[in-house]
């Protein structure tokens, strides 16, 4: 399979850094176009196979799968310098976009009357750029082969969550944007240790720990959170106590709000 990514800035040379060193991609048939040429060179030091490009319309071509990563306020503009190459008899087209609907990314790619294009939606995280993402695919007009072979490819960056289009806010909120609030704990635990006497370095790498057993607990017992606290709290012990000052503060009410805010 023959990639084109349009837009080599983060999301862009994440992904190609990904799919590079994946099983499931050879790096010489992946190519990135950006107009940035320290852009390209930044992706041609991911791996030097990764073939790149200033001309969008040239570098699409010969791919199978063109990928979109560029700014919203970008995507109409850079669609327009190579809409007129693609051939929706035999490219599909996945957008990492943020908010592009598939609605106006069709108006923007003017398809011709009478064809149907395979279009993705992608929305990861930042966690991409080690292959730690969780990635949601929305999808229009493809086949259940493109989509397997699409969920494929970006299980090899973490995991996928096949949703429908609406359900591509809830996705960024609790994934996207919940990178951030799963930092805003770790960050008041750390500060924390270091009002309890560690130092602030002592302070991280145990709370990185912690959070790492306490992911793996989940990931080995297939539990819910609430099954293995219940294993570490027993009446008027510590974790207890702590649990409940948690609650008085509006600990778990405060993460809901900040989910449901994102949307």
């Amino acid at each position: 399979m023959k990639i084109t990514i349009i837009g080599g800035g983060n999301i862009g040379g994440a992904i190609a850094s990904g799919l590079a060193a994946s099983t499931l991609v050879n790096a010489a048939d992946l190519t990135v176009a950006d107009c940035s040429q320290a852009a390209l060179a930044r992706i041609k030091g991911y791996n030097a196979q990764i073939q790149t490009s200033q001309n969008n319309a040239e570098a699409i071509k010969q791919a199978d799968l063109v990928i979109l990563a560029v700014k919203p306020w970008l995507a109409e503009e850079v669609i327009g310098t190579f809409r007129a190459q693609m051939d929706f008899t035999r490219q599909q087209l996945a957008s990492v976009v943020a908010g592009l609907r598939f609605e106006s990314l069709k108006a923007m790619l003017q398809i011709p009357s009478g064809v149907t294009p395979a279009l993705f939606r992608l929305i990861p995280n930042t966690a991409i750029s080690l292959r730690e993402s969780v990635t949601f695919i929305a999808h229009e007009g493809t086949s259940d082969a493109q989509i397997q072979t699409l969920e494929e490819l970006f299980n090899q960056l973490g995991k996928t969550v096949l949703v429908t289009e609406e359900m591509m806010i809830a996705g960024t909120s609790l994934s996207s944007c919940g990178i951030a609030f799963a930092l805003k704990f770790l960050d008041a635990s750390m500060k924390a240790g270091v009002e309890v006497g560690f130092t602030e370095e002592e302070s991280r790498e145990i709370v990185m720990q912690t959070m790492q057993g306490a992911l793996a607990l989940l990931s080995q017992n297939h539990t819910m959170p609430q099954t293995e606290i219940d294993k570490v709290t027993t009446p008027g012990g510590l974790t207890l106590k702590g649990l409940e000052a948690m609650a008085e503060n509006n600990f778990s009410e405060a993460v809901r709000a900040g989910v449901l805010k994102s949307r």
